[in-house]
């Protein structure tokens, strides 16, 4: 897919700079990209963090060996 935007030279230049040089632009930005949809996910998750209702406690330790 071809998209045309407008990025702010600066905070490209510190993205480039930060890849290391001999960066492939278009590969940077689709990492960038793909880093985007991972965070959000992360997020998404995290907010759904204890809210099943009605679900049992699963236990956290195993039980004490048997002697």
């Amino acid at each position: 897919m071809r998209l045309t935007v407008t990025i702010d030279g600066d905070l490209f230049a510190k993205a480039v700079q930060t890849a290391g040089p001999g960066v492939n632009e278009a590969e940077l930005l689709r990492e960038v990209i793909n880093t985007l949809v991972r965070v959000q996910a992360a997020r998404r998750l995290a907010a759904l963090g204890g809210t099943r209702s009605g679900m049992a406690d699963i236990r956290r330790r195993r039980p004490e060996p048997a002697s």
